[in-house]
């Protein structure tokens, strides 16, 4: 089906709503559950197995929807990354394009000047990010009389356990590939010093361009399932909240995104 541009703001967290189909089933198995159920006894119970017995039942319930809900992830993950294979290059690199003229025209990026941003991935078919990221490198901010260049910090993968930091560079040659052909930052620069990391900056961060496989209408993310931005954006949240910092605006791809329909 044809690929459909979208381009949008979020001020919510990142989590994809319970998809209908999920909860129609859900809401299937309790009904389902509560007509099997054998009828309550009325001998005498005391307070504590009583108690017992229902934090089992929640647990069980809580259970029954986290599988239903990761299950409709999976089947969409599965049709969105279908979907994306079949798309024709030349219709992609269009809307990468297109894409990226909206954000670096838009007054929220313009006016941001220090931004986390994440590096495209042809394998993925992530919306392509390089003009955006020339322009955070090139394109000084004015404020007044003064020109500030806009400072830019791109993630790097440390470990399987969704350890990935966000890491200064002032130039696309400060990228290197890593073991999956993934462009990243080296932690030290080409002096010998430590990348500056976002999380241990003095200045919060204005705007995140974060990747997305999904998202719904009302701009909600469905990642890749590794949970590596999800656990960035959080630690952030929590330090932007602990510092008394206005939180970020995310924007889709928090972000730029392509919707494939």
């Amino acid at each position: 089906m044809a690929g459909r541009l979208v381009v949008a703001l979020m001020a919510q967290s990142c989590t994809l709503a319970t998809p209908p189909s999920a909860v129609a089933a859900i809401s299937l198995k309790l009904s389902r559950a509560a007509i099997l159920r054998p009828p309550p006894s009325y001998a005498p119970t005391s307070l504590s197995t009583r108690t017992i017995t229902m934090n089992i039942n929640s647990q069980e319930q809580q259970h029954d929807n986290l599988d239903g809900i990761f299950k409709q992830k999976r089947i969409l993950r599965s049709k969105v990354r279908k979907a994306l294979k079949a798309m024709d290059p030349t219709l992609r690199s269009h809307e990468d394009n297109a894409i990226q003229s909206i954000v670096l025209e838009a007054p929220w990026f313009r006016s941001s000047q220090r931004l986390c941003a994440y590096i495209c991935c042809s394998a993925l078919r992530e919306v392509d990010t390089s003009n955006v990221l020339s322009a955070i490198l090139q394109s000084p901010l004015k404020e007044g009389d003064v020109q500030v260049r806009k400072k830019l910090y791109v993630p790097r993968v440390e470990d399987k356990n969704c350890h990935m930091r966000m890491l200064n560079i002032s130039c696309i040659d400060d990228l290197v590939a890593n073991s999956m052909n993934i462009l990243e930052p080296a932690p030290i620069d080409a002096d010998g010093n430590e990348r500056e990391d976002v999380l241990q900056a003095s200045d919060p961060v204005d705007l995140f361009l974060l990747p997305g496989l999904a998202f719904d209408r009302s701009g909600r993310r469905l990642g890749r399932g590794g949970g590596y931005y999800d656990t960035f954006l959080k630690n952030y949240q929590e330090l932007a909240k602990t510092r008394n910092w206005k939180q970020p605006l995310l924007g889709m791809h928090h972000f730029l995104f392509r919707l494939v329909l």
